[in-house]
């Protein structure tokens, strides 16, 4: 089962996919929510740029002094940081701690915004805090845990400065109260937030899983080869590499259907595609079913030499699997493999490397099935 679908039978309410599937998620978030993020950074610096101004016309210079340092040494500074890493793709890898710190620099210098005027027998407006709760929980595009940190660390620090600065008991309690239930709305709201951005992308990359593979074996269907061989084809092009197709036939498979009937086929496809699966070890490699009984593997850059064992090898497991096939000379289930391999160039077609796997694959099949034909090294492609 792809580990997308198990993710999404299986739930994750603790927001915390298999560690592959995690590191795949967290490059999906960063990307989908880097224009946010910059918006976001963009919309912090101008706010709390227009809070020195408001600061600096309406608090009282001792009061406004300490107000506007922290604002412009410490708040500013760490959005300025957060864009920069938004726009450098060298630095992308960290926007995700970068939001994280401005979050909580945010949050602590606000606390010590409000400090800072108790300490010296001023109350300034306390609401400033509860926005910078929610907009870290809901509009920073910060993961659940980290925003729940930020903002816990924010209000531990807000509860320590309140009783330690505070000297109206009442102002203080409704205070402390007020973070509290921000906190809580804030994190109920994010929660959810991430949830359905999970979701989103478990069903997205499904549905792109259900476009590329075939249904009833798993391994990617004939779109796809097309696709990821012409991919392959300029990416050996560009670096002066071979490519080698290799065309697997099931032996006698109208036969063995005759005999067994479909399902008992379609049971003996799944067996073969499994092993046949095993073949394609490096990133650039792939494996396919090309229609029918007949099934595709895709080698980049592969050792000539090798080709005649590794189609041996492939032959073998699936003799190895001892399926019946009374149907056939050999008494049990086998394939016959045709491979091509050839060395791109300007102008050639890599339609013409399948083509010669395909007349190696028929050659197999003439000269008895249950083997491998491998072609000399193809040099035209056209």
């Amino acid at each position: 089962m792809s580990p997308h679908r198990r993710a999404l039978e299986q739930g994750y309410r603790w927001l915390r996919f298999e560690d592959g599937l995690e590191r795949q998620f967290q490059a999906f978030f960063t990307q989908g929510h880097l224009v946010r993020v910059r918006v976001a950074a963009w919309v912090s610096i101008v706010l709390f740029i227009m809070f020195v101004l408001i600061d600096l016309a309406t608090l009282p210079a001792y009061v406004s002094i300490r107000t506007v340092s922290i604002r412009l040494a410490l708040i500013i500074p760490s959005f300025i940081i957060v864009l920069l890493a938004s726009y450098r793709a060298a630095w992308r890898p960290y926007l995700g701690s970068a939001v994280f710190t401005a979050a909580l620099v945010t949050g602590l210098s606000t606390v010590a915004v409000i400090g800072s005027a108790l300490d010296v027998g001023y109350q300034i407006p306390y609401e400033g805090i509860l926005l910078v709760a929610l907009f870290v929980y809901l509009i920073a595009c910060l993961a659940w845990r980290r925003a729940l940190l930020a903002n816990m660390v924010t209000l531990c620090a807000f509860v320590i400065m309140e009783f330690a600065l505070q000297t109206n008991p009442q102002a203080r309690l409704y205070q402390i109260v007020f973070m509290c239930a921000a906190n809580g709305v804030g994190a109920y709201g994010a929660y959810f937030l991430e949830h359905s951005i999970r979701t989103t992308f478990l069903v997205d990359t499904l549905l792109h899983e259900l476009a590329a593979l075939d249904g009833l074996t798993g391994l990617s269907n004939r779109r796809t080869l097309n696709i990821h061989l012409e991919r392959v084809w300029r990416q050996a092009m560009r670096d002066r590499q071979a490519v080698a197709i290799a065309m697997i036939d099931i032996d006698y498979f109208k036969r063995y259907n005759d005999r067994y009937g479909h399902a008992r086929g379609d049971a003996a496809l799944k067996a073969v595609a499994d092993v046949i699966a095993g073949q394609a070890r490096r990133p650039l490699d792939l494996t396919a079913r090309y229609g029918g009984e007949e099934f595709a593997v895709i080698w980049h850059n592969p050792v000539p030499g090798e080709l005649q064992a590794m189609g041996e090898v492939l032959t073998a497991a699936v003799e190895a699997l001892h399926i019946e096939h009374l149907d056939s000379d050999l008494g049990r289930l086998s394939v016959s493999v045709g491979v091509a391999i050839g060395l791109p160039c300007a102008g050639d077609d890599a339609a013409a490397l399948l083509r010669a796997a395909d007349e190696a694959l028929y050659q197999a099949k003439h000269q008895g099935r249950n083997q491998v034909v491998v072609t000399e090294p193809v040099s035209a492609l056209v």
